[in-house]
């Protein structure tokens, strides 16, 4: 009766933490480059039962197998699903899509970050900066600086930056170790436990923007299907409760 209260618990807490996982998928519907994530859910084992009987003859009775019994589950991993996201036209003539595998690397307050966002521009120094004013790194690990000059700097599929037909800058494209990405928020990530390589030849899209590849109504579906499970989870829980009180209340007493 315990064991069924810890595994509708355990139930609602992998459904909680499920739930949160959609919902940020969710609300960057609208985030350029965003990857979603996924969770995984498995169970915490099955725990064998057991019929023991009595001593025979001064030696005890082997005891008879008679079920499996599930303790419960729980959400082991979260994994990031790196299909690449719908392209739109840019009028941003330094706007450019990672054509697969691939990450831009930019700088924050903590550090190295990376993205798949390619919505740069030019500041007013010519640091090629973010949509959100975070720089642009090159292959060797520094923001790519444009030096003062007249005409539009475009950039090409190898992630050249040109401005009246002379290469004025590269955007570096990274390679991670895989299983090292996670996520940090603002469509950005992090690498933990190796160190992103710059691509010698990168291939981008130049004029396009790469789209959060989200699938809204797979989302809404799973979302659906959380929600179904985590009030299963609730109604095994009172039942669960409800047999623990009988138990206490009126087994055993004298009518």
């Amino acid at each position: 009766m315990i064991r069924g209260l810890y595994s509708a618990a355990a139930g609602m807490l992998s459904a909680q933490l499920s739930e949160g996982v959609v919902a940020n998928n969710v609300a960057n519907t609208q985030t350029p480059g965003y990857k979603a994530t996924a969770s995984s859910i498995s169970s915490f084992g099955l725990q064998g039962v057991e019929l023991v009987g009595a001593a025979s003859g001064g030696l005890p009775k082997a005891p008879t197998p008679l079920a499996s019994v599930g303790s419960g589950a729980m959400v082991d991993a979260t994994t990031l699903e790196w299909q690449e996201g719908p392209l739109s036209k840019s009028d941003n003539p330094l706007a450019s899509a990672i054509r697969g595998a691939g990450l831009f690397a930019v700088r924050n307050g903590a550090g190295t970050r990376y993205t798949r966002s390619g919505d740069f521009h030019l500041d007013a120094r010519g640091v090629l900066v973010t949509s959100s004013g975070l720089p642009v790194l090159g292959p060797g690990g520094r923001p790519v600086t444009v030096p003062p000059g007249t005409g539009t700097v475009t950039i090409t599929a190898d992630g050249t930056l040109m401005r009246a037909g002379a290469a004025v800058g590269r955007v570096g494209v990274y390679l991670p170790p895989a299983g090292s990405v996670e996520p940090v928020g603002g469509g950005l990530y992090a690498v933990r436990g190796g160190v992103a390589v710059p691509q010698v030849t990168p291939s981008l899209r130049p004029g396009f923007l790469e789209g959060p590849n989200v699938d809204v109504v797979g989302q809404m579906a799973a979302l659906l299907q959380i929600q179904q499970t985590f009030a299963s989870d609730v109604q095994a829980m009172q039942v669960a409760n409800q047999t623990i009180g009988t138990a206490l209340n009126q087994v055993g007493t004298v009518s």
